[in-house]
């Protein structure tokens, strides 16, 4: 699945709705992985919704932090769960916001899917590691405009 939505764009997530602030998208030749950032009324309710290309279902996340120093190889162990590897690479990122649009340099992603289906994504480039945790969303909780 790929989500292509605007900055500004509004998304209902189980009949709630959110401004997508920005979107960033990592691709290479043959895979995509897409990120919104979702902000909702208050900025507690920040989220980011996240498409992988190769998955049918959207995934609901909000921020980790992380205390790792790189990221996980192949499997993750958080909060009781175990988490397997389900995609990783090395991708080019853009990043679009209200007020601009970059390509940027290559970053490496890993997303992980436990049994229960929560979800865990990695972000890393230099000495930099991003994380979200999260679920995956049956069909039909995201309602994206038209």
């Amino acid at each position: 699945m790929i989500l292509d939505q605007a900055p500004g764009a509004i998304i209902k997530v189980d009949g709630y709705p959110y401004a997508v602030e920005e979107t960033w998208s990592f691709f290479e030749t043959d895979m995509r992985l897409d990120l919104l950032r979702l902000v909702g009324p208050s900025p507690a309710h920040e989220r980011w919704l996240a498409a992988w290309q190769d998955e049918a279902y959207l995934m609901l996340l909000q921020r980790l932090e992380a205390d790792w120093l790189s990221p996980p190889a192949a499997t993750v162990v958080h909060d009781g769960e175990i988490f397997v590897s389900l995609a990783r690479g090395s991708a080019f990122r853009t990043r679009r916001t209200r007020q601009s649009r970059a390509k940027e340099g290559r970053f490496d992603f890993a997303l992980f899917r436990a049994n229960s289906g929560r979800v865990l994504l990695t972000v890393a480039r230099n000495e930099e590691l991003l994380a979200w945790i999260g679920e995956t969303l049956p069909m039909g909780a995201i309602e994206l405009p038209k």
